[in-house]
């Protein structure tokens, strides 16, 4: 057995934290990190390093908002979990009594899917019509979400596929059952009452400075800052908040303490209890483990799991280079919130998180063993900086003159499930503009037709199909036919 101290007081595991979070950003693995440490129903530890935007030279502080991507789904499923309580709705309500009148696709039988299904990613539907307006391009408007729904075919698996389409689908029932929508309820519903005062599902009237941008890595050294390619409308029910650590320790606090902060109830234990009841088990062996977690099952917005046997209630979220963490040991009452915005940094995170809980629990080689962890990071950090160069070298030998005038891959194309992009020049440069986003476009390979463009840090081919003469007929993306307006 595992030889344990007593448990430290809580200076001591905010002196560690502070010590090994320090070490992300001085050893260059990350631009900017935040952390929060919450013990025993209070806040411990709180503090910003680095660069929220390196470019800029903004410092990230106690001021800056941190995009939490999937950790938003926290916050969807107890929103579902509230009215679930309240009576206004039942886990094991078919979706088609809760969102009457949406057209499924064929092979769907709706009335045998249930609300749980849909939050426990167990419906086995494909999601990709949904979520690529929703979480990326905005082309169809929120508005016409329920009419993408016939676009989500069975995948033929029944294993728990991890997705965004559950709680984008969590989000029409809510907006079925209260006329203010899904974001006011939640407002008034959610975040009022945990005095979350800087929660946000938009980013219109906010100072976008304040915002921690996501990086790349530049091979020369340091970090480059990318755009945050979020707009209001893919601001979405699975992955679309903004918020401060702050406001993030409190929400773990509730989580943890059965719905208790600031010496009373904010929320009933009921609510807390439903959203953290396992729901379905996971069934693909690489999804039973996350870093140094081991993961269980899904409930209503949260992992359930543990680590080295203790209890776990957890939620990350991960959006261009941005790694958000959240999670608690609901028995031990400590939590951590970890934010990062630079590629590769990920696995810091989760690294703080388990110094915090290591420390807690006693173990002598706590901080030996995270920051030897966090060395292996900084191992790896040449090796990144050399593929990034290797690909950066790719992309400029792959511009060569393509096969057809730019005119002629210019012009608008439509896909009913996907909306329309936009292929414009200006002289030989392209660019594109789908939805809400728009941006550079290169050759990719031009023996093939192929341009080259990128959303949220990754990168989107467009292969153009042309007839025996004139301009493009249409062009492919990930499998996805456009044809040309």
């Amino acid at each position: 057995m595992e030889a344990q101290q007593a448990r430290p007081a809580a200076t001591a595991v905010a002196r560690a934290v502070d010590s090994l979070a320090a070490r992300v950003v001085a050893d260059g693995v990350s631009p900017a990190f935040g952390v929060a440490v919450v013990m025993d129903g209070n806040t411990i530890f709180t503090k910003s390093y680095g660069w929220a935007d390196a470019s800029a030279r903004i410092p990230a502080t106690d001021r800056t908002l941190w995009y939490i991507a999937s950790t938003s789904k926290s916050f969807t499923g107890f929103g579902v979990s509230l009215l679930a309580q309240q009576g206004a709705l039942d886990f094991q309500a078919s979706i088609a009594s809760l969102l009457p009148g949406v057209r499924w696709a064929d092979g769907v039988d709706p009335e045998r899917l249930t609300l749980a299904r849909f939050l426990s990613h167990t419906h086995f539907l494909n999601d990709n019509a949904v979520v690529q307006s929703a979480a990326f391009t905005g082309a169809i408007p929120e508005a016409r979400w329920p009419q993408l729904i016939r676009y989500a075919v069975p995948t033929g698996t029944n294993d728990l596929v991890y997705g965004n389409f559950g709680y984008n689908i969590a989000a029409m029932v809510i907006d079925r059952l209260r006329p203010e929508g899904w974001r006011r309820f939640l407002d008034s519903a959610v975040y009022t009452p945990a005095g979350l005062r800087e929660t946000y599902t938009r980013l219109s009237g906010l100072d976008l400075r304040r915002i921690a941008k996501p990086h790349r890595l530049d091979p020369a050294g340091g970090f480059t800052t990318l755009e945050f390619e979020k707009r209001d409308a893919t601001m979405n029910s699975a992955g679309g908040h903004l918020s401060t650590l702050r406001d993030l320790a409190r929400w773990t606090i509730i989580q943890m303490d059965s719905g208790r902060i600031d010496g009373r109830h904010v929320f009933s234990p009921e609510a807390v209890a439903l959203s953290h009841r396992l729901i379905a088990r996971h069934t693909v062996e690489a999804s039973k483990r996350f870093g140094p977690f081991d993961r269980e099952g899904w409930a209503a917005g949260w992992d359930i799991g543990s680590y080295r046997g203790e209890p776990m209630v957890s939620r990350f979220g991960g959006y261009s280079s941005i790694r958000s963490h959240l999670s608690m040991l609901p028995r031990r009452r400590i939590g951590v919130v970890a934010q990062a915005n630079g590629p590769g940094a990920g696995g810091a995170t989760d690294i703080v998180a388990a110094l915090a809980y290591d420390l807690e629990a006693g173990r002598p080689n706590a901080e030996d063993s995270a920051h030897a962890r966090l060395d292996a990071l900084v191992a790896r950090l040449p090796a990144a900086r050399a593929r990034q160069a290797a690909s950066d070298s790719l992309r400029r030998a792959r511009q060569q003159p393509l096969r057809h005038r730019v005119a002629d891959f210019t012009g608008s194309y439509f896909n009913e499930a996907f909306g329309t992009i936009a292929f414009s020049a200006r002289g030989n440069a392209l660019s594109y503009r789908w939805g809400v986003l728009d941006g550079p476009v290169e050759v990719f390979d031009s023996a093939k037709d192929q341009l080259r463009f990128e959303i949220a840090g990754s990168e989107s081919v467009a292969t153009f199909a042309f007839p025996a003469a004139g301009a493009a007929a249409s062009v492919d993306i990930g499998g996805t036919t456009f044809a040309r307006r």
